[in-house]
């Protein structure tokens, strides 16, 4: 993870108001062990790409599109804990006006064409601010999994881990990678993206895909319309 990624994220999340966590229903306890594991996996499938800075506290996984997950280390020591981070010209290039974006909800950080840092898109989403220190990256997210009940759930159908980032917004993973291609899956709700100017047609070419709103996500209640873009991390 390079340090100059982190830098800007840092100074946009110092910015950001504090954010409230999501209520939407989710799988029971059970699910949360078996999920940490798959989350270890995650990592475990390219460790050169997992990072941590620590003037932010923020453990990351850097995927080869130049997307990335972020999860804090010390809840208490941020005021995100969670972030989906993304190139932004594709999405500027699909019409998007990051000036009409919620300022609570998104965060836009400039390009540094000095230190070779592209736009970032950056959606944020506070889970708690208990301080305390995890050990290492897996047991950091067993700590946001524990300070809200409700923010993980199981996909049966899909054998997936749903992490959920506010209502229509989810980061999700296998259980098992080997089993099929969407190993980690970047879930975004569209409504304020297009309504920011968004061209879901434009963006599909860059990886992206539209997912209409249903009434029972797989048993996981109603979701509404959200773009998608899945990574195979063993090939």
């Amino acid at each position: 993870m390079k340090r100059k990624i982190f830098v800007i994220i840092a100074v946009a999340v110092a910015s950001a108001a504090v954010l409230a966590s999501c209520g939407r229903k989710a799988e029971p306890e059970a699910a949360k062990a078996p999920g940490i594991a798959a989350f270890e996996r995650v990592l475990a499938s390219d460790p050169k790409s997992v990072g941590f800075h620590g003037e932010m506290s923020h453990y990351g996984f850097a995927l080869s599109s130049g997307e990335k997950f972020e999860w804090s280390k010390d809840m208490g020591a941020n005021k995100a804990d969670l972030a989906m981070v993304m190139p932004a010209k594709e999405f500027i290039d699909a019409g998007l006006d990051v000036t009409k974006l919620d300022p609570q909800d998104w965060l836009y950080a400039e390009a540094e064409p000095a230190h070779g840092t592209p736009a970032l898109l950056i959606k944020l989403w506070n889970v708690a601010d208990e301080k305390g220190e995890a050990r290492n990256e897996p047991e950091a997210m067993e700590k946001i999994v524990a300070a809200d009940k409700d923010i993980l759930a199981y996909h049966e159908e899909k054998d997936h881990f749903a992490l959920f980032m506010g209502e229509g917004f989810e980061v999700v993973w296998a259980d098992d990678l080997k089993a099929q291609a969407e190993d980690l899956i970047f879930v975004l709700k569209a409504e304020p993206l297009v309504a920011a100017g968004l061209d879901i047609a434009k963006l599909e070419g860059f990886g992206w895909s539209f997912k209409a709103a249903s009434k029972d996500n797989m048993g996981m209640g109603a979701n509404p319309d959200q773009i998608v873009k899945s990574f195979d991390l063993v090939k």
